[in-house]
C-alpha cells in the first residue's frame, strides 16, 4: 500500500512554520504498513493543489493532506477538493453542533466564519474535529482515498486517531518491522567499512539504512512479510551477528537514546551523577533531565564557563590553567573530580573545549575538546578533535561525554 503526504501552506514553504505534521504522519502510517512514496509541500493555490493531487492519485493508494481548511478566504482546500470530486457544499449538522459547542464553551458567539466551517462536500465523509472547528474530509475514488485535515498539529493528530481504524478496515496490510541498532564511537564511513561483509550477506528481504547524526550512527534493519513473528525472528538473527562484530560500539538494540540508557544503568545500580560543563554549556545535563524520572539519579550541574568558576566552584588549580590552558587534560580531570566531590555523587562528566567558530589556535584548533568521566575510584580523560561548526561540536561533545560515562558504568 502506497501513501503520499501533501502539506499545503505558504508559511511552510517560506520557512515561517516548521512542517512537523508530515514527519509525524509518516511515522504513524509507516507503523500501519504503508510505504511512504512522497512528501510534498505546496502553496495555497488551486492549480497547484489540483496538479499535485492528480500526480499522487496516479501512483498512491491513499493521499493525506494537511492545511488550508480554515474559515478565511485564503483557505482553499475545501472548495478545491469539493470541485475536484464534483460535489456540492452542504452544512453538516453534526459538525455545526461541534463548532457551536466549542465556540460557546470558550465564551464567544457564533459568527459567519464559524458557521462557514460547518460546510462540507456532499461527496465526502466528514471527520469530526473534537479539538478545533474545521472538520476533516474523507473522499473515496474507486479504491483510493483522499483525506484532508487541518494543519494545526493537535487537531490533525486527533483526526489520525479517527481515520486509522477506517483505513485498516478498508485495506489489508503486510507486517512491517523496523529494528534500530544504535552505535557510538564510529563514523558512518568507518562503520560501513567494518560491516561490508555482514551487509553483503544480509538476506535480500532485509533492507539496511545508515542514519548518522553528530557522534553516533543508527542502523535501521527493515523487512516486510505476512507473519510478524517470522519477520522479527529473521531480523533478530542478523542483529545477533552484528553484535558480535561491533560489541563495544552498540549501546542500544531498540530506539533508546544514550541518555536514557545511562539513566537506566544509574537507577538500576542506585547511583547518582552530576556534570561540570564548559563548552557544552549544560547540554549534557539538559539531555539527562529530558528523561522523566531523572531526579532519581541526577543531582545537578555546574556550568563552569569562566575560569573563575572552575577555580572557585570546582577547585581547579589556577596554576594548571595558566600552564596548560582551560582546554587540557589536567583541567578537565580536576573539573570532573571537583563536581564529584562538591555534589557528592557517584559519577561525573566534565567537558572543556573550543566550540568555535572563534577561539582556536594552531596548537588547539576549533573543535578541540577534552572530556573526563570519574567515579570515586578513577578518572578517565580523552581528547577529541571535532569540526568547525559550533552547534555540531556541542552535540558531538555531549554524545561523547555520555558514551564515556556509559562505558565507565559498564566497567
Amino acid at each position: 500500500m502506497i501513501l503520499d503526504i501533501i502539506s499545503i501552506g505558504d508559511e511552510l514553504l517560506i520557512g515561517q512554520t516548521l512542517n512537523t505534521n508530515a514527519q509525524w504522519i509518516a511515522k504513524e502510517m509507516d507503523a500501519i504498513g504503508f510505504r511512504i512514496r512522497e512528501q510534498i509541500t505546496i502553496s495555497d493555490s488551486k492549480e497547484h493543489i489540483v496538479s499535485t493531487l492528480d500526480n499522487s492519485l496516479l501512483k498512491a493508494d491513499v493521499v493525506l493532506i494537511t492545511g488550508g481548511l480554515g474559515p478565511t478566504n485564503d483557505d482553499l482546500t475545501l472548495p478545491v477538493l469539493n470541485e475536484y470530486f464534483c460535489g456540492e457544499l452542504i452544512v453538516n449538522q453534526d459538525v455545526y453542533k461541534d463548532i457551536e459547542q466549542l465556540v460557546t464553551r470558550r465564551g464567544f458567539e457564533m459568527n459567519e466564519n464559524n458557521k462557514r466551517q460547518a460546510l462540507v462536500s456532499s461527496k465526502c465523509k466528514a471527520i469530526r474535529n473534537k479539538k478545533g472547528t474545521a472538520p476533516g474530509l474523507w473522499f473515496e475514488k474507486g479504491n483510493k482515498v483522499v483525506v484532508a485535515m487541518p494543519g494545526v498539529p493537535y487537531e490533525m493528530k486527533g483526526m489520525i486517531e479517527t481515520i486509522t481504524p477506517w483505513i485498516k478496515e478498508k485495506y489489508t496490510f503486510p507486517e512491517i518491522v523496523h529494528q534500530m541498532v544504535l552505535t557510538k564511537g564510529l563514523s558512518e564511513s568507518k562503520l560501513a567499512e567494518i560491516l561490508t561483509e555482514w551487509e553483503a550477506n544480509l538476506p535480500t528481504v532485509i533492507k539496511l539504512a545508515y542514519l548518522p547524526s553528530p557522534g553516533r550512527v543508527k542502523l535501521r534493519l527493515t523487512s516486510v512479510g505476512q507473519n510478524r513473528a517470522e519477520v522479527q525472528k529473521l531480523i533478530d538473527k542478523e542483529v545477533e551477528s552484528l553484535t558480535k562484530i561491533i560489541p563495544d560500539n552498540i549501546y542500544s538494540v531498540g530506539n533508546k537514546n544514550i541518555e536514557k540508557i545511562v539513566g537506566e544503568l544509574l537507577r538500576q545500580n542506585k547511583q547518582t551523577m552530576a556534570t561540570a560543563e564548559s563548552c557544552t554549556g549544560g547540554n549534557i545535563a539538559h539531555l539527562i533531565t529530558s528523561i522523566s524520572g531523572s531526579s532519581d539519579y541526577f543531582k545537578g550541574a555546574i556550568v563552569s564557563y569562566a575560569n573563575e568558576v572552575k577555580i572557585n566552584e570546582l577547585a581547579v588549580n589556577p596554576t594548571d590553567i595558566d600552564n596548560y590552558g582551560a582546554v587540557s587534560q589536567q583541567v578537565v580531570e580536576q573539573m570532573a573530580k571537583g563536581v564529584l566531590t562538591k555534589l557528592n555523587v557517584d559519577y561525573a562528566v566534565a567537558t572543556s573545549g573550543i566550540a568555535g567558530p572563534t577561539g582556536g589556535t594552531e596548537e588547539k584548533p576549533v573543535g578541540t575538546v577534552w572530556i573526563a568521566v570519574a567515579n570515586k575510584n578513577e578518572v578517565i580523560a580523552k581528547k577529541y578533535l571535532f569540526g568547525s561548526d559550533r552547534q555540531v561540536n556541542i552535540e558531538r561533545a555531549t554524545v561523547a561525554g555520555l558514551s564515556m560515562l556509559y562505558d565507565l558504568l559498564r566497567g
